[in-house]
């Protein structure tokens, strides 16, 4: 009797876990929404669900959650969450990267989610801006056509901008808008600057200002380095680093350290890596600066226009020619002071 009583006890602790271990089926489809990588300070945004599907044809609930909390009163390291198949929400002013997560479920199925990031920006050198790091201080600043301050400085004969141009708006009203923003947000415009096609850059300028020559820089970095190797009592040794700023985009170290290169903007270039774009697509965040000038008269290929580019591995300032119209690179406006 006492062997009886122990098998039906095993068979029934067998049983019940036979019912334990089934595997529900899964909802079908995908569950997509649309979030744009970077957006602007207190901006809302409206998140719309879709894509999930239900084998049985039954309601299939969408849910949603926010980590960090957005809200400040809320803990730190909780979710905001919310129920529906619209979502709004407004990112608030900190400039931090948030990750939204949207799922679907039903009775009988397990769910599937998608999660995307977005991060909040905010333009301008104030130390306010997500850009921080580089010095303002006793600068002079134009407004440009966008409606951006833009600073700059003198070095010899000319006064230079020490950030990317913006500047999206077209000369007249049968011409397309210049340049492009960063992973084609708008917002970034006033982040990274804009990314001009040569084309575009040679004409994308304020009025009064225009792109360098090929020698202008030539003559500026001479100058530059001059300057900064007379304080550094090692005149005209000057690197790619004596341009690059020790810049941080949203806390974040731009440049990354490499032993080879020493950055100390000595000469007030304050260059950000903000790379290129090129193939379809941006490359170089984070590694490189690229921007136009324009070739010595006489020496203009048909189809090429020459960039400079800073690396963040190399002390070197290069220089190559690339497409005109395909390539796509920062701006550095001039004028005579």
């Amino acid at each position: 009797m006492i062997l009886a009583a122990a098998t039906m006890v095993l068979a029934v602790a067998a049983c019940k876990k036979d019912e334990d271990s089934t595997t529900l089926p899964s909802l079908g489809g995908t569950v997509r929404f649309s979030l744009d990588p970077f957006i602007g300070i207190n901006e809302e945004v409206k998140m719309t669900a879709s894509g999930a599907s239900n084998p049985d044809g039954a309601e299939i609930t969408y849910s949603w959650e926010v980590n960090p909390a957005v809200n400040e009163d809320e803990d730190e390291s909780g979710e905001g969450s919310a129920t529906g198949t619209e979502f709004s929400l407004n990112f608030g002013e900190r400039l931090r990267t948030y990750t939204v997560t949207c799922s679907a479920s039903a009775s009988g199925y397990y769910g599937i989610s998608t999660s995307r990031s977005t991060t909040v920006v905010k333009s301008g050198l104030d130390g306010e801006g997500s850009i921080t790091g580089i010095d303002i201080s006793g600068l002079e600043s134009i407004t440009g056509e966008d409606g951006m301050t833009y600073f700059y400085r003198q070095i010899g004969p000319l006064d230079w901008f020490i950030q990317n141009l913006a500047d999206k708006e077209p000369v007249s009203p049968d011409t397309e808008e210049y340049g492009i923003p960063y992973a084609n947000v708008e917002v970034m415009s006033g982040i990274f600057g804009r990314y001009y096609n040569y084309n575009e850059a040679v004409k994308a300028c304020p009025e009064g200002w225009r792109l360098p020559t090929e020698t202008e820089w030539e003559e500026y970095l001479e100058t530059a380095g001059s300057q900064a190797g007379d304080a550094a009592d090692q005149e005209d040794d000057f690197q790619s680093g004596d341009l690059m700023a020790d810049a941080y985009f949203n806390g974040e170290k731009m440049w990354e350290f490499w032993p080879k290169v020493d950055i100390t903007d000595e000469t007030g270039f304050s260059a950000i890596p903000a790379g290129y774009f090129s193939a379809g697509d941006f490359h170089g965040i984070y590694e490189r600066a690229v921007f136009w000038v324009t070739p010595d008269a006489g020496e203009e290929p048909e189809d090429q226009a020459p960039v400079k580019c800073l690396y963040m591995d190399n002390p070197e300032i290069q220089t190559f020619l690339t497409d005109k119209g395909s390539f796509r690179a920062s701006v550095r406006c001039v004028r005579e002071h």
